[in-house]
């Protein structure tokens, strides 16, 4: 996944009151974006929020080995 891809999307719907993302690192943010938007029902939201966070490589090879490479680039990681 390319840092360029990710900040040209706006980004997504927030779940998180401003006051809970305060001493967060950014990539923590939109981890835990992700989350608030799937407990709230929106997973579009929290499937896009996990397109901007830096995810490891052995999180993104994990990834696509349990959900598909296609299944993820439908999602919008630019893998």
């Amino acid at each position: 996944m390319t840092d360029t891809a990710a900040q040209n999307r706006p980004l997504p719907r927030s779940y998180m009151p401003e006051e809970e993302k305060e001493g967060l690192s950014q990539n923590l943010i939109y981890i835990c974006e992700a989350r608030e938007a799937i407990k709230a029902g929106d997973e579009e939201a929290g499937w896009a929020w996990m397109t901007i966070t830096k995810l490891p490589e052995c999180a993104i090879y994990a990834m696509k080995n349990s959900l598909g490479e296609e299944f993820l680039k439908s999602k919008g990681f630019d893998i």
